[in-house]
């Protein structure tokens, strides 16, 4: 849809007011226009500037260099300079007024024409000044002096015309190339400049962004300035960063880059520093608008007066790095504000946009920079002595800022720190608390902080050792499994450890880890099984397979049997712990039978299968089991290895609640339920669920309970897989009831 508005100025009004809000979500690093916009006291520094050009009284071409390092605000300069010499002109006779062109080759970089474009703004700036005595013969010399650099013919429209009998006759063939004028470069030239100190014009020529182009270009420009384009009564203004330009120069030349830069210039300018006050109230400025994006009350003064004063602001040199922050920032809080502290973001925010290694390291060592490790080695110090020497080398990646800066905000970042650099100064840091205000400090509020970060997805190898030394302690370990796995980096940790590094784990360990995996692994993604992979069971049983073999068969036995009796978050690795080591029982005694290479007896085994049993028992007993994701399962166990009876009489006292009657239905028809969510027809293996059915309990007994909630107006309430796993049920046996029961075939 367009919108026709008729009005100019209600127009103009509607696109500012665009234009303004667009800028309030991104700073696009545009340079002041104005003197009004000066915040930086620039103005009177460029007033003097332009000042020194239009005073200049000397005929001959001159080439002043304007230098500044990146973001020190060169265009900005230019613009108000422009600003004043324009602002002059308005009280300078038109016979004496100066000709300015503003020429950027940035924008013509890369097309191998530079020098020709160069020359085309030149003439159609010329030809543009209603005041200029004799040019069209001046701009005609011109286009003749660019032709023979370019070997461009000279555009039709600005070559000199021809009467009627000049063209009848073919006298005075048209020039379109300079070589065909008649006369050499040299004369041609001559007579150019001579027609240019006739005038009183001064031909101002600006070139900005030199430090932007490719060697080759730079040295190009300089060929403009010093030799084809230096023409009479012309001044040239050259921004640039000189250090960049002289290694340019070097690059291509092998030295002398900096003697040939001094030659050019005749008047050189630096840019003044920007004063501390003025960049720090820019600072302040933008980030107040950030601020007001920060939940209520979730600002806290006091820390970010200690960080803002400590650390922060002497992350910044000049107006540029402002704004590359602060468009960083805009970009990343939005999206993270309620999940993050807004302090530590800020904080943090400025690590990334500077500091982009030391970032990465932070982002990649989380168990140096958190309290994800338990405080098992607060007294340890050759284990802090290790994190220390870790930190320092994160530290030296950094050349920006003076070391001292970036260490003071880490250690209020990561109060952790504290420890490894000041161990005797006290302090006070509150887990509980840092938690509460999601501070980047605390473990389980770290990760959001680099939601938007690219991350390697890999457990960093000095984080992947201090996690086996926690295996010193099972409880330890144990946790350190579980933050993994909240990091969804469980996986990959398993991938790491499945290997040789198991060789030098010693017996301790690797009980305690053996204790650990059969605690935490049901909590663990299951991962996908293929012809090249493992799923994560598998994983882990290969990992304790070789943790084992370290033992003896008395040593391994006494191990498993003290994972399971300690197991109270999983249950089901131990079940698929059990079934692997039978059938390895079972392939060593039918393949070789008079080798002793299984790392169980099947007494041994079945001893454990016993204390898995106990296990489920109390799990049904305490009505967790009718909650497991894998029930059906865990109660294939139950009846294999211990009370069939007790299974039984198990299942039918949970049936005899509608959620228990669910929670059982759901697990022996998980496969129907799923085949009916995604591809909505009835398949021939459904009847086999009905076996998973009948295993533990007659069909009978669930038979009338299945039709009383399908006919009853609260089914419509239920879940969607509870009303498919009814529906399913009652159709695979054929129920007959008075409410039409949905066909599930096709």
């Amino acid at each position: 849809m367009y919108l026709y508005i008729k009005d100019k100025n209600v127009w103009f009004a509607i696109n500012e007011m665009l234009i303004i809000k667009e800028l309030t979500v991104f700073d696009a690093d545009r340079p002041i226009l104005k003197s009004s916009q000066d915040r930086l006291n620039r103005a009177i520094f460029s007033k003097y500037l332009a000042r020194c050009i239009l005073d200049h009284t000397d005929p001959s071409s001159t080439v002043l260099g304007l230098y500044g390092g990146w973001g020190t605000g060169k265009t900005s300069i230019i613009n108000l300079m422009l600003e004043e010499l324009n602002f002059a002109s308005t009280n300078i006779e038109d016979n004496v007024k100066p000709i300015i062109l503003n020429f950027s080759p940035w924008s013509y970089s890369g097309q191998n024409q530079l020098i020709y474009s160069f020359f085309r703004r030149l003439s159609f700036t010329l030809s543009n000044v209603t005041y200029l005595e004799k040019a069209d013969r001046i701009i005609h010399l011109l286009e003749l002096y660019i032709s023979f650099f370019t070997h461009k013919p000279v555009p039709r429209p600005l070559r000199q015309s021809r009467t009627i009998l000049e063209r009848i006759t073919f006298r005075n063939k048209e020039d379109v190339y300079g070589w065909e004028a008649g006369r050499d470069l040299t004369e041609v030239k001559a007579e150019l400049n001579q027609l240019l100190s006739e005038q009183a014009h001064k031909i101002i020529i600006i070139i900005d962004n030199i430090s932007r182009l490719y060697d080759d270009e730079i040295k190009q420009i300089f060929q403009i300035v010093k030799s084809i384009g230096d023409f009479s009564n012309t001044v040239y203004l050259l921004a640039l960063d000189k250090d960049q330009v002289i290694y340019a120069m070097n690059r291509l030349n092998g030295r002398g880059g900096a003697e040939f830069v001094e030659k050019l210039v005749q008047l050189p300018f630096e840019i003044p520093e920007i004063d501390v006050q003025s960049l720090e109230a820019i600072l302040i400025d933008r980030l107040s608008h950030m601020v007001q994006e920060v939940p209520q009350d979730a600002w806290q003064k006091d820390y970010w007066t200690d960080i803002y004063y400590s650390s922060f602001r002497n992350f910044f040199k000049n107006v540029r790095d402002i704004t590359r922050y602060i468009n960083t920032l805009h970009f990343s809080y939005l999206r993270l504000r309620d999940v993050v502290h807004p302090v530590d973001f800020f904080a943090l925010t400025a690590i990334d946009v500077f500091l982009p290694e030391i970032y990465a390291a932070i982002r990649d060592n989380k168990d140096l920079f958190t309290d994800l490790i338990s405080n098992v080695y607060l007294e340890d110090k050759a284990f802090l002595a290790k994190d220390k020497l870790r930190c320092d080398t994160i530290l030296a990646s950094n050349t920006r800022i003076p070391k001292h800066i970036v260490l003071d905000m880490l250690i209020l970042l990561f109060p952790r720190l504290q420890k490894l650099y000041s161990p005797d100064k006290e302090f006070y840091y509150n887990s509980k608390l840092a938690r509460k205000l999601k501070r980047v400090s605390d473990p389980d509020s770290f990760d959001a902080y680099f939601r938007l970060s690219i991350q390697e997805g890999q457990v960093q190898e000095d984080e992947f050792k201090t996690i086996l030394n926690l295996a010193r302690d099972q409880e330890t370990f144990t946790q350190a499994l579980a933050r993994l796995n909240k990091d969804e980096r469980i996986v990959t940790f398993l991938c790491q450890l499945d290997g040789h590094v198991l060789d030098n784990v010693s017996l301790q360990y690797a009980a305690n880890m053996c204790a650990a995996f059969f605690d935490d692994a049901d909590l663990f993604p299951k991962g996908a099984s293929s012809a090249l992979s493992f799923d994560t069971f598998s994983r882990i049983y290969r990992i304790i397979n070789r943790l084992l073999i370290k033992f003896n068969k008395g040593e391994r036995f006494n191990v498993l049997k003290g994972a399971i009796d300690q197991m109270q978050n999983s249950i089901l690795l131990a079940i698929f712990v059990m079934r692997e080591l039978s059938k390895e029982f079972t392939l060593m005694e039918e393949f070789a039978p008079d080798q002793d290479h299984s790392i169980l007896s099947q007494d041994q085994i079945n001893e454990l299968k016993k204390a898995v049993c106990t296990k489920i028992s109390a799990w049904a007993e305490s009505g967790r089991l009718a909650e497991h994701p894998d029930r059906l399962s865990i109660l294939y166990a139950w009846r294999e290895w211990g009370n069939e009876k007790q299974c039984e009489e198990y299942v039918k006292k949970l049936i005899q609640t509608d959620p228990g009657l669910m929670s059982f239905l759901l697990a022996a028809l998980q496969k129907p339920i799923a085949d009916a969510m995604t591809e909505y027809k009835k398949k021939a293996d459904w009847e086999q669920s009905l076996t998973h059915i009948t295993y533990f309990i007659p069909v009978d007994l669930l038979k009338d309970r299945a039709i009383a909630i399908f006919e009853d107006g609260y089914f419509e309430k239920l879940r969607e897989q509870e009303q498919l796993a009814i529906v399913i049920f009652l159709d695979l046996i054929h129920a007959e009831t008075t409410k039409v029961i949905p066909k599930t075939t096709a």
